[in-house]
């Protein structure tokens, strides 16, 4: 993720848009939901840990993400901005593995835990309707002046619907919306197909360092609030 956000700071910093821009989506209501809502999620109990993986992992890094990706690969189809859409398939390859792997981890937590039960995949579904509901909104606003060339609004809001069933597929839950048919086919072919490249002029996409900062164990690091909890429940039980 901090390659991505040095890939898009670069993007504005090209356009000529100044580093505020960054900051700007919570001046808009409908983008400031979808922060909000994600903010509600947490790992206090089993239940809560399942909800936040299927969330996380499959409607906004699987779901939310994509919507985005589809609005700005039309762009490049159409000889705009291709520098763009090479880090948006740069993109979308590292979140499809993202989304992968959460789904995956989701699955094994659920069998170790035995989490899983009829009312948790419910509530799973509604918090599915409620990111497309969310994402409907973010959609009008980025079309509120109007389609642009090769693409309208009610595209992207059944694309959103046809992966929302497609996640839920994956994480072995009941679809909410039947879309069975791909809205954008054009879109399978550019982010599925083979790249080619002259060999000597080509660079290599993998990545050679990251610059993330914090650590991941110790008092402070990303597994604290988890171990703190193992010890709770351990007294508990």
């Amino acid at each position: 993720e901090t390659i991505h956000i040095a890939a898009y700071a670069l993007l504005l910093e090209t356009i000529g848009m100044p580093d505020s821009e960054f900051s700007a989506f919570m001046e808009y209501e409908q983008m400031a939901a979808k922060h909000d809502y994600l903010g509600q999620f947490g790992t206090d109990t089993n239940e809560d840990i399942a909800v936040s993986m299927a969330v996380f992992g499959g409607f906004t890094e699987g779901l939310q993400l994509f919507a985005s990706f589809a609005m700005l690969m039309n762009f490049p189809r159409f000889n705009k901005m291709k520098g763009m859409g090479q880090i948006v398939s740069w993109s979308v390859r590292d979140e499809s593995l993202h989304c992968e792997g959460m789904i995956k981890l989701f699955h094994t937590f659920c069998a170790e835990t035995g989490v899983m039960n009829d009312a948790l995949r419910e509530r799973i579904r509604e918090c599915c309707r409620t990111v497309v509901s969310l994402e409907d909104k973010f959609i009008e606003l980025a079309f509120e002046m109007g389609p642009v060339e090769g693409m309208t609004a009610d595209d992207i809001k059944q694309y959103i619907r046809y992966i929302a069933d497609w996640r839920l597929g994956q994480l072995k839950l009941e679809p909410v919306f039947g879309v069975t048919t791909h809205p954008i086919p054009w879109l399978t072919e550019i982010l599925n197909g083979v790249e080619h490249a002259n060999f000597f002029e080509q660079r290599a996409t993998e990545y050679s360092k990251g610059a993330t900062s914090g650590d991941w164990h110790g008092d402070d690091g990303v597994w604290s609030k988890f171990d703190q909890r193992k010890l709770v429940d351990a007294t508990i039980g």
